[in-house]
């Protein structure tokens, strides 16, 4: 899409796949573009990225923002894993300066016509990759990939409202390895983020991630309303802290749901000390901003 201007709507959420390791959708760099409406698939052939959004990183006019809306992108689903597989690097990247992002899933699938996936078939690295300055996310779903969920390199950049699911399927070097659902770089320093979830349901193998969320402790971060989220999974698995060394842990034998209201330079007050393989969580830290409610275990796998 190279036409100032142009708009691509798809009627009936019409699904694009991409069958020769091309991305399904190429935003040259220019504004005013808008791609609504549409189902991206990943194919046999891996592709680098399903979706790219300009090609040089930090163009773009603010008051003339690309659009994307209502745009979904899976990696399996449909296919049988062990014999029509697919894979892809990332899903996203975002290279355009001021674009808006409104209301995305971006799925590797945990299910396909198989069952239950496994082994970290049909492999997707990341959801998505933000380059981009003032690039604005409402309503960011990202789940089950085998690497960081979404990644933010650009600067002034803002969300209200992302949630996520760790990958079922992945084994001790996931936790190791030191990938988070949502990661700031270091030298960012400006971000804003309103509503960030991120869940574990680390099934097959036990993983326990050191942080959900990794932002710098840079001026102009600042992290409104973080959660972390234990949902089942092995015995000795969980989420240690919920952003960046601060907030409580969540796994088998601590909390269920633990979140932190508010993280940034100056305004943070407590940190987490348990640890997902606890016998018990101690008591939270005098004046610490976290919950202590466990999920009913009648109710906690959602």
């Amino acid at each position: 899409m190279n036409q100032e201007g142009a708009v691509l709507l798809g009627i009936g959420m019409a699904t694009l796949v991409a069958s020769n390791g091309k991305p399904c959708i190429e935003v040259g760099d220019v504004d005013n573009v808008r791609v609504a409406g549409l189902l991206l698939e990943s194919g046999p052939v891996k592709s680098d990225v399903l979706l790219r959004w300009g090609n040089e990183k930090g163009m773009g006019d603010e008051n003339l923002p690309g659009i994307m809306s209502d745009v979904y992108v899976r990696a399996g689903g449909p296919n049988h894993q062990k014999i029509t597989p697919t894979m892809v690097g990332t899903m996203v990247i975002i290279n355009r300066s001021g674009t808006i992002i409104d209301n995305t899933w971006l799925w590797r699938a945990d299910h396909d016509i198989d069952g239950s996936v496994s082994d970290s078939r049909n492999p997707s690295d990341t959801g998505i990759v933000v380059y981009g300055d003032h690039v604005q996310a409402y309503g960011l779903m990202v789940e089950h990939h085998l690497k960081n969920m979404a990644e933010w390199y650009g600067e002034h950049g803002k969300v209200v409202m992302y949630q996520s699911e760790f990958p079922y399927d992945v084994d001790t070097d996931y936790g190791d390895n030191g990938y988070h659902s949502y990661f700031v770089a270091e030298n960012v320093t400006n971000h804003k983020a309103y509503g960030v979830g991120a869940y574990a349901f680390f099934r097959d193998h036990p993983v326990i991630v050191e942080n959900a969320i990794n932002v710098p402790d840079n001026e102009g971060i600042v992290m409104l309303n973080s959660l972390s989220v234990f949902l089942w999974g092995q015995e000795k698995s969980g989420i240690r802290h919920v952003i960046s060394g601060k907030g409580r842990s969540v796994g088998m034998h601590t909390d269920r749901v633990n979140w932190v209201c508010a993280f940034d330079s100056a305004l943070y007050m407590g940190e987490g000390t348990n640890s997902p393989d606890d016998p018990a969580p101690p008591a939270p830290p005098s004046g610490a901003i976290g919950s202590d409610a466990e999920v009913d275990s009648e109710n906690s796998f959602l």
